[in-house]
């Protein structure tokens, strides 16, 4: 811009204007290496290392998977810590009603020592198995009422499992398809990013061309068209990390892969 304000092209403002983008584009680079450093701190952390930088490659070398647009199967879902929490709660539930009901039936005890043969006449009918059947039996109707409360209760309780175990495959269900919508979305826009990426850097190559060997266009066109150009690239950015973060929100919701 310095240049063309001495062949006459530009005047002192548009040198002016050129100078505060640059400067607009410079200041943020400290907060960007600060995000960048927190970071690694932070994955450091996680890895169980020092604070530290950490090696490696671009985004653009970054490869996302390219076979999740078909979906994944949903007996995967199984893997999930929670999933498999709630399926264990109701089966102990479904159990606890199994036990619920022996409570209708007697509880009979057959020992060596209650048996006929060891028996005297005066005690067959306190010390027999007979006396403990009838005892058995009477148990269970002087507490019917405690019965069907128990049994009511570990219903109740078994279906209150059911439900959570339901919830929890809709919900985990739910975050598979949003991360799988998330990553189609980012997979669409990817084509007609490029395409937009490559027409605006045709623009700005035109304008900066006018700029140089004509008077059709001044500085703010070319201004202009960088601004959207680099809006774009931003997105573009955007639009592939919302790929990479959506394959790594379909990995957490089936519990730790798709295998």
């Amino acid at each position: 811009m310095k240049e063309l304000k001495e062949g006459a092209i530009v005047n002192g403002a548009a040198v002016v204007q050129s100078e505060a983008n640059l400067y607009a584009a410079e200041v943020t680079l400290p907060d960007l290496k600060r995000s960048i450093r927190e970071t690694e701190n932070a994955l450091s952390v996680l890895i169980g290392s020092a604070a530290g930088a950490i090696n490696r490659s671009t985004l653009d070398q970054q490869t996302a998977y390219s076979n999740l647009q078909t979906g994944v199967s949903a007996q995967l879902l199984q893997n999930r810590p929670d999933v498999q929490a709630a399926e264990f709660a109701f089966r102990a539930a479904f159990e606890n009603t199994n036990v619920a009901k022996t409570y209708f039936y007697p509880a009979l005890t057959l020992t060596a020592s209650g048996g006929l043969s060891s028996l005297q006449l005066k005690d067959f009918f306190s010390q027999s198995i007979f006396y403990n059947l009838v005892g058995g039996l009477t148990q269970p109707i002087f507490a019917k009422g405690q019965n069907k409360a128990r049994l009511k209760t570990a219903q109740a309780q078994q279906q209150m499992a059911f439900y959570s175990f339901q919830q929890t495959l809709l919900t985990s269900g739910q975050e598979v398809s949003n991360a799988l919508y998330a990553y189609q979305t980012a997979t669409e826009k990817e084509t007609t990013r490029a395409k937009q990426i490559a027409a605006l850097t045709k623009a700005v190559d035109f304008t900066e061309e006018l700029l140089r060997y004509s008077s059709a266009t001044n500085y703010t066109d070319v201004l202009t068209s960088e601004q959207s150009l680099l809006a774009a690239q931003l997105s573009g950015v955007s639009d592939k990390l919302q790929k990479l973060q959506a394959v790594v929100n379909l990995y957490r919701a089936l519990g730790g892969g798709w295998k």
